[in-house]
């Protein structure tokens, strides 16, 4: 598995340069934008940075530790080290219990996962099969160096944390979460 290492630029609105507490979970997401190839997903994430915080205009923080695009290649954005900014939010019953202190402000969930967007052709969300190989590929890679040997405790979709529509196929679908996370 080879992946490209295209960290961000420290910033306050995608790579705030934080370090990552012990890592609880791996949270998968898809990119929302049909047809949006990896290397244009961080560079939106990286045009974050030109947003200006003392200006009237709002202002958004959005990054995620990993983009897996269509042909299975992956893109580090920001080094597993430190926190991204891709599960923020209201949490949902299940998010506060498990995650405790972390649904509490002005901590959040992002403090103790790693983010992985996946890339998809169309509104559905499905991710193409090459996609998913390599997503469940990164996970287990993931999973291996971390010592977590239990995906079912480990392993979410956005939606499990704020109840927000992403991965939009997975919600869709539950029944195939669970086989991708029996994959793993």
């Amino acid at each position: 598995m080879l992946i490209a290492e295209m960290h961000l630029s420290r910033n306050q609105f995608s790579r705030p340069g934080r370090a990552l507490d012990p890592l609880k979970a791996v949270i998968v997401h898809f990119v929302g934008y049909p047809g949006q190839a990896a290397d244009r997903v961080r560079a939106y994430f990286e045009s974050l940075k030109t947003q200006d915080a003392a200006d009237k205009v709002p202002d958004r923080s959005a990054s995620a530790h990993y983009v897996v695009g269509f042909r299975g290649e992956i893109i580090q954005c920001i080094p597993e080290g430190e926190v991204a900014y891709h599960c923020g939010g209201i949490y949902t019953p299940w998010a506060r219990e498990y995650f405790g202190d972390y649904c509490k402000n002005p901590s959040s969930p992002n403090r103790c996962t790693l983010g992985i967007e996946m890339c998809h052709k169309d509104a559905s969300g499905k991710p193409s099969i090459v996609t998913l190989s390599a997503t469940r590929d990164l996970i287990r890679d993931i999973f291996r160096r971390h010592k977590i040997i239990a995906p079912r405790t480990a392993l979410f979709r956005h939606y499990d944390i704020t109840g927000k529509d992403c991965p939009r196929w997975f919600v869709s679908h539950p029944d195939e979460w669970q086989t991708f996370i029996d994959s793993i």
